[in-house]
């Protein structure tokens, strides 16, 4: 592991890697640490905290997809009809 690795704390690297607006290095990176058997319980359930925090709320989804069948539903009907 690097210096700076081991210097900065796990949370701080995965809220930077948030912050930062990357995404998939902070899941690929809570991933990796939720998996890895050494890593500190502490460590694990940060990790385990941002992987949660990354998931979309259902509602959103739901609403999404439910917009998605209307528009089909209205350019269907603006095809056929």
């Amino acid at each position: 592991m690097s210096r700076a690795r081991t210097k900065q704390g796990v949370g701080q690297r995965l809220d930077a890697l948030v912050g930062a607006g990357d995404h998939a290095a902070a899941r690929v990176e809570a991933r990796r640490l939720v998996a890895d058997p050494s890593t500190p319980e502490a460590d694990r359930d940060t990790a385990a905290g941002v992987l949660r925090s990354l998931q979309p709320d259902g509602g959103a989804v739901g609403v999404g997809l439910a917009g998605l069948a209307l528009a089909s539903a209205v350019a269907a009907w603006l095809l056929v009809g």
